[in-house]
């Protein structure tokens, strides 16, 4: 599936894609036994099943040489990183603002070093501390130079759009920087309320992706986009479930309405669906009919070049084939893509989406 090195010269922003500093990475693992953070992702289960041998997409989040093979086998492709999950908060949350601090400062440290690799860089904060979550995130902008943010879908449990998450949203509208939705379910949430933990992966599979919309409806139904109109915010996988369900979720708010109204308190401003499109996609489902369908929802200067890289049993290989193919297999126009592969990127993060090689 593709073409590879010296097969695409047009630029290709990932803008979510993931990776695990080295000092972060050993902060973590001392730091163990606060939590089993393990349960959290797949991917860590069974590295640590296999002994924590290696396994080529958690070696490429760990490993710069790893890394740097898999990048350059792609012609023009660049990387924004994120943190890989869990949350910093499940990892420690004991000291989460600790966490969080190495962590960035380990993500300002790759981007300065490599700017032909990586574009840039997304915070990560500890949110079940919302005041040092906000220091954070200013030092993180403001002396850091990191360009965004990425929160997670809940905060142990708790939605974001509580009262006590509001300055964090508050703060990214004012620096007109995007947020990056991730989302956070763990093997110990059932699929079915007669059993103790969920089975044969479906928390991540299926449940990632409700949760991502779980975590759209509340901002929405919140009033969040309302009172910050200048967020942007970046749902991985291809904004979810929403543009693929936009009908039904039409039809059903057209039923539920009153419902909601009273549960508010107030009706919304404007109609839910028109929020709904305010939000962002990348295009980290693969397909050509995912990327269409997205682009016909949320419009296409809202869908970014994202592949959930390295999270895939190439290492990032598969997901960024698979991204790139999705793209220009697409029937947009060539100005189009141009848009979903770098432009929108340098539009949502005021960010070059080239770089001069160093000296």
């Amino acid at each position: 599936m593709g073409l590879g090195k010296g097969q695409r010269k047009i630029p290709r922003v990932d803008v979510f894609c993931h990776v695990l500093p080295k000092e972060y990475e050993t902060a973590r693992w001392e730091r163990q036994d606060q939590s089993n953070f393990v349960e959290h992702s797949p991917t860590h289960i069974k590295y640590v099943q296999g002994g924590k041998s290696r396994i080529e997409n958690y070696q490429v989040l760990i490993d710069l040489d790893a890394r740097f093979q898999m990048m350059e086998e792609f012609e023009g492709y660049r990387q924004v990183l994120s943190v890989a999950g869990p949350p910093v908060e499940v990892v420690a949350p004991k000291d989460s603002e600790v966490l969080a601090k190495i962590l960035n400062d380990g993500l300002a440290e790759l981007v300065a070093k490599y700017p032909s690799q990586f574009a840039g860089a997304v915070a990560s904060l500890g949110m079940d501390k919302p005041d040092a979550a906000a220091r954070e995130l200013e030092r993180s902008i403001q002396d850091l130079k990191l360009c965004g943010v990425q929160l997670f879908s809940n905060v142990q449990g708790k939605p974001l759009d509580l009262p006590e998450f509001r300055p964090i949203f508050q703060m990214m509208s004012d620096y007109n920087l995007p947020i990056l939705l991730h989302p956070a379910r763990s093997r110990k949430h059932p699929d079915y309320l007669a059993e103790d933990h969920s089975k044969y992966c479906i928390w991540q599979i299926f449940g990632w992706p409700y949760e991502s919309t779980a975590a759209m409806a509340r901002i929405v139904f919140s009033g969040i986009l309302e009172d910050f109109p200048n967020l942007k915010i970046i749902v991985h996988h291809t904004g979810a479930m929403v543009s693929f369900f936009s009908g039904r979720i039409e039809a059903m708010l057209g039923m539920f309405d009153p419902l909601i109204e009273a549960e508010r308190g107030s009706p919304l401003k404007k109609p839910a669906m028109e929020y709904f499109r305010c939000f962002y996609g990348d295009t980290s489902t693969f397909t050509q009919a995912s990327v269409e369908c997205a682009c016909d929802f949320f419009g296409v200067d809202h869908i970014l070049f994202g592949t959930d890289a390295p999270f895939d049993a190439e290492g990032g290989r598969f997901s960024i084939r698979g991204c790139t193919d999705a793209v220009e297999k697409s029937s947009l126009s060539a100005a189009d893509k141009k848009k979903i592969f770098y432009k929108n990127f340098e539009t949502l993060f005021r960010l070059p989406s080239t770089a001069k090689a160093p000296a």
